[in-house]
């Protein structure tokens, strides 16, 4: 095998491996009125894995996590009133391209569409949620918002005025799998033996 040859089919291994998946980084962005927790699972009836809370609406809260490779996920979010109205305001972001929220992007919004909630919990049952306005509506204003779009909406389960509890989520899909252990095997082993056909070849 000639040397050319030799190289084209490394460079075509590199090429396979480099386009498998990698591990994603969420951020996510919170105004909760008045208290929040995240969660991060692969089960849209489970709650999962806490990655942030914080209660103070006047204030934009910054949480991140890291999903595996591969891996579907279910952002929940938790959202808790103390009086009068409440709402819940976010935005959200994926490092990279291997995951991708329901709109089918790497950057989410609080809304109507892509969220679906409940007053009951993470219980994979959920209903439409009530849309309260844009960011910078009142009571709240856009002064304690953050950086968080214009465009994004107060969100939450039923009325906002009487429920003080309401429950979010939305999907994370894996837009690459992760290779197979044999497959990653397979390709060692075709390497090992091209290495040592060069190196008889050399001889």
């Amino acid at each position: 095998m000639t040397k050319t040859k030799h190289r084209i089919i490394l460079a075509i291994a590199a090429l396979s491996l480099s386009g498998t998946a990698s591990a994603t980084l969420l951020t996510s962005e919170i105004n909760m009125d008045n208290g929040y927790a995240v969660y991060i699972s692969t089960s849209d009836s489970a709650a999962g894995t806490l990655f942030g809370s914080g209660n103070d609406w006047y204030s934009t809260f910054t949480d991140t996590t890291t999903l595996a490779a591969g891996v579907d996920y279910f952002l929940h979010v938790y959202g808790y009133d103390e009086g009068g109205i409440a709402g819940f305001l976010g935005e959200f972001n994926l490092s990279g391209s291997d995951h991708l929220f329901a709109n089918n992007l790497t950057t989410l919004l609080t809304n109507t569409t892509d969220w679906v909630g409940n007053a009951s919990g993470f219980n994979g049952t959920y209903a439409a949620l009530t849309d309260l306005g844009a960011n910078g509506v009142g009571p709240w204003g856009a002064g304690q918002t953050g950086s968080i779009p214009g465009s994004a909406r107060w969100i939450w389960a039923g009325n906002a005025n009487s429920n003080d509890a309401s429950y979010f989520s939305t999907r994370i899909s894996a837009t690459r799998a992760v290779p197979e252990p044999a497959s990653l095997a397979l390709l060692g082993i075709g390497l090992l033996g091209l290495a040592a056909t060069r190196r008889r070849q050399g001889r």
